[in-house]
């Protein structure tokens, strides 16, 4: 009797209907397609503070304690907390308590009133009931797992929003400065093309030239007015998009150091593609939704087996205060309730093949979540290593126009050439200034989608601190 007593016990701490989860298999590369072997740094660190501008620290700092989306974020985590002790919470006996008092009268007429008993009495009442729903089939505990793996899910949603915010902020300060960069380039152009169109009146005056010159030159003054105009626009809009992340309004923003002062890290991070399926937030969110929705292919199996409910009640029923708490007034009742569903029309069946499509469409929403985020890592890569080319192309174009302008400007002047070609190579310079500007920007950007990118160490630490700023 014990032995059956034990083996019946040690099936019901057992039974689960879930699948066994494993980790969708895919084809893992080996290494990415730009070759890091020269990298040292890894993705745990507070990457924006290599950039060594404290300006850009403090707006994250600010940032992961004000951000609305960041807090919006925190309390959905805090609704998954509390639906998780809902689930957990019928893993326990279910105690109530009813308590009623009254006063009525019952009929004389039809012979309801017990002997001794008049028609007019007071009812007094306090009864317990316990209830407990023996989990054979593993129903409640299957729904509590599904209900921690949504908890997962959504702390991992969390620190994809930190993620987003930092990498944001810090992509919204480099382009400001870039903005700020080249509304400098457009001012000088613009200062010198206003000389340049004084002189070209002067010429005219004088005779040496026609009016075509002065018409180019004024027309050269409008283009470097509508770029600036242009910059000033872009400029707003950046700093409005880093108030907004900094949780402020709209405002002016606070500069920092140069772009051409920013430091540039000595090298990208090095981690191997095995290793992103553990570090960014919203792989492991989809892999935690994948395992929510195969603990709740368990909850819907265990509907097809009977579901056993252990009630009692105790208490006391008495139409006399003095007789409440006493023996002859005590009232209690125990059973057991089995409820097995018979005919359905198809529900179960139906519930079932439900949560094994849902958890079908997570298993490649996983896996093209880990594609993409393959994609983005060699994306920002690829960019990366190439923007660093580019910006020292852009500079060596910038130092050959500039050479190019002297010396048509002096030919010029001295009359051995057309003003066209003074024009064509001041614009060009321009042109190549602001280029190289935009490409120096980008060699930050790049970098920033790198961390981005891969995700790691950083992120939870950058968690870590919204959470305690909350304390």
């Amino acid at each position: 009797m014990k032995l059956c007593l034990l083996i019946f016990c040690l099936f019901i701490v057992s039974c689960n209907l879930s699948p066994r989860y494993e980790r969708p298999e895919m084809e893992m590369p080996y290494e990415w397609r730009i070759p890091t072997e020269e990298a040292t740094e890894t993705s745990n660190i507070d990457w924006w503070k290599q950039f060594n501008d404290p300006v850009l620290d403090g707006l994250i700092d600010k940032a992961l304690q004000h951000n609305q989306d960041i807090k919006v974020a925190i309390y959905t985590v805090d609704q998954f907390v509390a639906k998780l002790g809902i689930a957990r919470s019928q893993l326990y006996p279910q105690i109530s308590a009813n308590a009623s008092g009254g006063r009525e009268k019952v009929s004389t007429t039809i012979g309801t009133t017990q002997p001794g008993l008049p028609p007019i009495f007071n009812d007094y009442s306090l009864l317990f009931n316990v209830s407990y729903l023996v989990d054979i089939w593993g129903q409640i505990r299957s729904t509590v797992e599904a209900a921690r793996a949504s908890l997962y899910a959504e702390i991992q949603t969390r620190r994809g929003v930190v993620l987003t915010v930092v990498s944001s902020l810090a992509s919204s300060y480099i382009k400001l400065r870039q903005f700020d960069l080249q509304l400098v380039i457009a001012y000088e152009t613009l200062n010198s093309r206003l000389e340049a169109y004084k002189i070209a009146e002067v010429r005219y005056e004088l005779g040496l030239t026609s009016e075509i010159e002065v018409d180019q030159a004024k027309a050269e003054v409008e283009t470097a007015l509508i770029e600036v105009d242009q910059l000033k626009i872009n400029i707003a809009l950046e700093e409005d998009l880093i108030c907004v992340l900094t949780g402020e309004p709209p405002s002016s923003v606070e500069r920092g150091k140069l772009l051409i002062e920013i430091q540039t890290p000595p090298s990208v991070p090095a981690e191997l593609p095995s290793e992103l399926l553990n570090q960014r937030p919203d792989i492991l969110s989809a892999e935690q939704n994948l395992i929510s929705a195969n603990a709740q292919i368990g909850v819907a199996r265990s509907q097809f087996f009977p579901q056993i409910n252990l009630v009692g009640d105790y208490g006391w029923q008495t139409s006399f205060w003095h007789q409440f708490f006493t023996v002859p007034s005590s009232v209690w009742q125990y059973g057991v309730t089995i409820l097995q569903e018979i005919f359905t029309g198809g529900e179960l069946t139906s519930n079932l093949n439900l949560t094994i499509a849902q958890k079908s469409t997570l298993v490649h929403q996983y896996q093209s979540t880990v594609l993409n985020a393959f994609k983005e890592v060699n994306d920002a890569l690829i960019s990366h290593k190439i923007s660093l080319q580019l910006v020292e192309d852009h500079k060596e174009r910038v130092k050959t126009l500039a050479e190019y302008l002297k010396l048509a400007t002096l030919r010029y002047e001295d009359g051995l050439t057309d003003y066209l070609t003074y024009l064509d190579a001041e614009r060009q310079l321009f042109a190549a200034e602001l280029d190289y500007a935009a490409a120096l920007g980008t060699s930050f950007t790049t970098l920033i989608d790198i961390y981005a990118a891969l995700g790691g160490g950083w992120v939870v630490e950058a968690d870590r601190s919204v959470l305690n700023y909350l304390k």
